[in-house]
């Protein structure tokens, strides 16, 4: 059976908030009450959270914006960092006049909530969601109390950086295909994968490499700890082949917060109804 990922249906409204000169974002809505605001991971855009504009916003106002370079978003030569995602985040807030948000990063998108945190605080932040991402990618597989994505070994590091700049096309659908849980044989019969694909290929190049290689330097960790340290509800959701390694990591460095699991890195997109309906109870 083929993994569901429609179009975005009429009941989902679009508009572009300026966040900088010559920079507007992509803001997809659907849903009134208490505002989520989702934060796609490396390379996709807002489409990726369907489900969630559909479904999840029969409970709550749900929000899913394109990162600058990503999807419909403006595309500029620079500015393409987390710490200025962050700040265009903040200018979205802004924009749309919200309070108690929750925030709820994806992948490299968790560190675009860490990074509002670490620059604006919490204040206009009810809850936070962090799905399937550390706030440090890297880690040292000699070191058992350490987790992450990426391990920091000599032959690890310069491969995934050789992968991603020489090979943007065959790192995109690597990236896509294990996003959804599909196996590389298996990937060009599946039209989800396709569609990530085509999704993830509207961001350019440049701004590919640089944030692929930035989320590799990014260290958030501080943020997301103050975060769990204000006692404000934190809920942290891992796909289930490293869910034991996760939940270690985070009791130990996130006290307080909540823990669930996906079944494979895009869960909320392959496996809807469960995630959402968890995401429902987080917020009440």
């Amino acid at each position: 059976m083929s993994i569901d990922f429609p179009e975005l249906p009429a009941s989902v409204s679009s508009q572009r908030v300026r966040v900088a000169p010559d920079v507007e974002l992509r803001v997809l809505s659907a849903g009134s009450g208490a505002p989520v605001i989702f934060v796609p991971g490396w390379n996709f855009s807002a489409e990726v959270f369907v489900h969630q504009l559909t479904e999840l916003a029969q409970h709550a106002r749900v929000i899913a914006i394109d990162p600058r370079g990503h999807g419909e978003s403006s595309k500029p030569l620079t500015g393409n960092s987390f710490p200025q995602r962050g700040r265009d985040l903040a200018a979205v807030i802004a924009a749309l006049e919200l309070d108690g948000v929750t925030l709820a990063g994806w992948s490299f998108g968790v560190l675009d909530v860490l990074s509002y945190l670490e620059q604006f605080g919490d204040e206009r932040v009810a809850r936070l969601i962090l799905i399937d991402e550390p706030p440090r990618v890297p880690f040292d597989p000699a070191n058992p109390a350490e987790w992450g994505e990426a391990a920091l070994t000599h032959e690890g590091l310069p491969a995934y950086v050789k992968f991603l700049s020489t090979d943007r096309a065959g790192f995109l659908e690597y990236i896509a295909a294990d996003a959804l849980g599909v196996a590389a044989d298996a990937a060009a019969a599946e039209p989800a994968v396709a569609r990530l694909i085509a999704d993830g290929a509207r961001t350019p190049e440049h701004i590919a490499i640089i944030t692929g290689v930035e989320g590799l330097a990014t260290d958030l960790s501080g943020p997301a700890a103050a975060f769990a340290a204000t006692g404000k509800p934190l809920l942290f959701v891992a796909q289930d082949a490293w869910a034991s390694d996760a939940e270690r990591w985070v009791a130990a460095n996130l006290p307080g917060a909540q823990f669930d699991t996906i079944p494979v890195h895009a869960g909320f997109l392959t496996a809807p109804a469960a995630f959402n309906a968890r995401v429902a109870e987080f917020i009440g």
